[in-house]
């Protein structure tokens, strides 16, 4: 079972490691526009590596609706609840 604590791990590592960021610069009231090294193509990069890690897909009419750290880490986690019920 993957905590949500777990969860957040895996998207701040995988936001880090797309920005070239120290995992310590990726908060989670941090808007994703305003991390450093920020830009679509790397933010997408981190989510389909947070996809492919946690086997699971990510409903694009959410995604585009995510701000924050935080809210990204939400939907992943709503993404592992909804695949773990099927």
């Amino acid at each position: 079972m993957t905590s949500s604590d777990d969860l957040v791990r895996v998207v701040v590592s995988h936001l880090s490691a797309a920005l070239g960021v120290p995992a310590a610069d990726v908060s989670l009231d941090a808007q994703l526009t305003h991390l450093e090294n920020a830009s679509s193509l790397r933010l997408l990069t981190a989510v389909s590596a947070i996809e492919d890690e946690l086997s699971l897909e990510l409903d694009p009419d959410y995604l585009v609706r995510v701000r924050t750290v935080a809210d990204l880490a939400n939907l992943v986690e709503a993404g592992v609840r909804s695949s773990r019920a099927l």
